[in-house]
């Protein structure tokens, strides 16, 4: 049995994997959720799971969430609230995994104090990593916990490394669906709506993900999150457009051979290996229809269109504190397009000053990441007043 913290419960990779525990309750227990607000959401699962731990953001937000709940028999839920509210949870002998569904950079310290205190880590928070990628596997290596891939693209890459030595891979693919707009000419980015970009058409996902998937920000950032998972040299990771997102990654391997990891558009997916790994689930998801799809295509993407790929290269080879300055950035344009304080043309351009106008600095600590995050926020503001 697997005692799940879930980080994120209310989000579409946190429902994915509640459905994923629920359809196990012989393999996986969540015995800890935390999410951004109270909602008539969040009160059905605690009702349902009776988690020892519900951790909101704030104390208003926690208070809400017991006065709500007093009444429930049978409801013994703690609930407390902020940044040491997660660390008091992860510390908790009661919790075996910790599965990191928060969005965005927020989700940092979870990651880092949940390998700090041993757990594994599910790691959906795909943000952590790029920020402080070499900081979270010094505390996984110091602490003997494992992390494990859940992003949809990571996880294949886990999977399909299994078929080899780390001395026999020549090469990472991550495939990319493209988003709505890999057929889009350049010049039409200026009319780009929050709608339209949020129309993504293959995967149900949050907003920022869904905004940085059509900018292919989320494949920058999966490169340098690939290159800090797998201990792998930016020039070792490609990338392809593959529009039908039935194949999730690949590596070739030394000898010419290319393994390729394969399945539905479905979370449940990859959430589902990380919590079961080594083994698997029975009857966890559809399976594949080859048939049905018809023809896979593959193709090279337009870096000039699609300015994070480089972006993200260029933070890679300055190394220190630039990858977390890029994550942050993009962080905060992809909200300023979401309020409608910029076009989603503007969102690559913008990131790419502010990366210009830093000075790289050495990560010793993950406070170092917490100022650089800093740093990137304050002269990201500067382009937008």
């Amino acid at each position: 049995m697997r005692n799940i913290f879930l980080a994120g419960s209310t989000g579409s990779i946190g429902k994915n994997a509640l459905e994923v525990a629920l359809a196990y309750p012989d393999r996986l227990a969540v015995k800890g959720i935390a999410a951004g607000h109270f909602t008539a959401e969040l009160k059905e699962q605690i009702i349902r799971l009776n988690p020892l731990y519900c951790i909101l953001p704030s104390r208003a937000e926690s208070n809400k969430a017991k006065t709500a709940l007093k009444n429930f028999k049978g409801v013994e839920t703690k609930f407390t609230f902020g940044e040491e509210g997660l660390h008091e949870a992860v510390l908790d002998d009661a919790f075996d995994i910790v599965l990191n569904a928060i969005s965005g950079s927020s989700g940092l310290m979870l990651s880092y104090r949940s390998l700090a205190a041993g757990k594994d880590l599910a790691l959906a928070n795909k943000e952590s990593m790029v920020m402080a990628g070499d900081i979270l596997n010094a505390a996984a290596k110091s602490s003997k916990a494992e992390i494990i891939p859940v992003d949809s693209e990571h996880s294949a890459l886990f999977q399909c490394l299994r078929c080899g030595a780390k001395s026999d891979v020549n090469k990472l693919i991550l495939t990319a669906s493209g988003g709505p707009f890999y057929k889009t000419d350049k010049a039409d980015f200026k009319r780009i709506t929050v709608d339209m970009a949020l129309n993504h058409p293959k995967w149900k996902m949050g907003k920022k993900i869904t905004i940085d998937s059509s900018t292919l920000a989320n494949k920058g950032l999966e490169i340098i999150e690939a290159c800090f998972l797998f201990n792998m040299d930016e020039k070792q990771v490609d990338v392809l457009i593959h529009p039908q997102a039935a194949v999730h990654s690949m590596v070739e391997f030394k000898d010419g051979s290319v393994i390729a990891q394969m399945g539905e558009a479905d979370m449940k997916g990859p959430i589902g290996y990380a919590l079961s790994y080594p083994r698997r689930f029975n009857g966890l998801m559809k399976p594949l229809n080859l048939a049905e799809i018809g023809n896979l295509e593959f193709f090279a993407p337009d870096n000039e269109k699609f300015p994070f790929l480089n972006l993200a290269r260029y933070a890679l080879r300055a190394g220190k504190s630039m990858p977390a300055v890029f994550c942050e950035a993009n962080e905060f344009f992809v909200k300023s397009f979401l309020d409608g304080k910029i076009s989603f043309n503007k969102i690559a351009g913008n990131v790419e000053k502010v990366m210009q106008g830093h000075r790289p600095f050495k990560l010793s600590g993950i406070e170092d990441v917490i100022e650089a995050k800093r740093q990137a926020w304050s002269l990201s503001e500067t382009l937008i007043k």
